[in-house]
């Protein structure tokens, strides 16, 4: 099992509500992200994901690639993980140009997360024409195709509905051979999912065992549709965390967390929320679904009091 964790690239900022997803944090800056992904790297994870918006909070937005690239220079081991980019911020080939950089950098530590997006009113706001969802997941999908091939190749002539290239060339190749694992996250079952089945090397979704199960038996499906190797795919949970050592200390920590109080958790969803004891058995859950690797989002962001928990007391258990 491999276990990740978010670096945030933005807060709630003063004018948050309680129910925030990252309460106890009211600004973002660089320096809160290295001095985070550092620790996080000293404690023994295995991967530093790293959200892909551009205006998410008033307090301030960080970009996600740039992010990636200053991290990749300040750790030494961690894999750098963009989750998940938004493919319609992105012109395609040049991602695969700045994704071939960024794992340059970190000396072949990237693992690409693609996504076709979901948040319009960003888009929107930046200049950018928001298509329906199936325009952008085959977008993506040519995005994707694209990638792998600018990653492999010399020089690359192209002739999609999206993209039109003549002898495009996108050296350095990554260092990666033959390049980065892709990454392909979300849940939807008639596209996501069949572009996950013909070019992922991982999928990542959210959400509890059955809605989890569900994708898990359509994606096999579509493995099986395109012949490739479903067991070859890695699986991955998203899921934020509320961890500490009592069952008291978890009671306080979601006084000041309310989001995550057993209330008001929709049934579709899972969070890690208790002491070690009881998050190792939910991860357990997972893992018997075959699940991977966890990427997990602490809630008590920027502070490292649950990460440290996590490291001590969970992260034995899967090794």
């Amino acid at each position: 099992m491999e276990f990740a964790v978010n670096v945030p690239t933005s807060v709630g900022g003063s004018a948050s509500s309680q129910y925030s997803m990252l309460p106890m944090a009211d600004e973002i800056s660089w320096e809160i992200q290295r001095d985070f992904g550092v620790e996080i790297e000293a404690l023994g994870f295995d991967g530093l994901a790293v959200p892909d918006h551009v205006m998410t909070s008033e307090s301030g937005t960080m970009e996600c690639t740039t992010v990636l690239a200053a991290l990749a220079a300040a750790t030494e081991a961690v894999y750098i993980y963009p989750k998940t980019i938004n493919n319609p911020l992105r012109h395609g080939p040049f991602l695969a140009k700045t994704l071939a950089t960024v794992d340059v950098i970190s000396d072949g530590r990237l693992k690409a997360g693609m996504g076709a997006g979901w948040k319009e009113d960003e888009a929107v706001a930046y200049g950018y024409d928001w298509p329906d969802a199936p325009t952008r997941l085959r977008e993506l999908e040519e995005t994707i195709d694209l990638m792998t091939r600018l990653w492999t190749e010399d020089e690359v002539d192209y002739d999609g509905d999206f993209y039109t290239l003549s002898g495009a060339s996108c050296r350095p190749h990554p260092v990666q051979d033959p390049h980065p694992p892709i990454m392909v996250g979300g849940g939807g079952e008639q596209f996501t999912l069949r572009i996950a089945a013909k070019y992922a090397d991982c999928w990542n979704y959210w959400g509890s065992t059955d809605v989890i199960q569900r994708k898990l038996d359509v994606l096999r499906n579509h493995c099986e549709t395109y012949g490739t190797d479903y067991d070859a795919i890695q699986k991955s949970w998203f899921a934020r965390c509320a961890i500490r050592e009592t069952d008291d200390e978890v009671a306080d920590l979601l006084e000041e967390a309310p989001r995550f109080k057993d209330e008001n958790v929709s049934e579709d969803e899972n969070h890690l929320v208790g002491t070690p004891e009881e998050i190792v058995a939910d991860v357990e859950r997972y893992a018997e679904m075959g699940v991977e690797e966890v990427v997990v989002e602490f809630v008590d962001f920027p502070g490292t009091e649950g990460a440290e928990v996590f490291a001590n007391e969970v992260l034995p258990a899967f090794e």
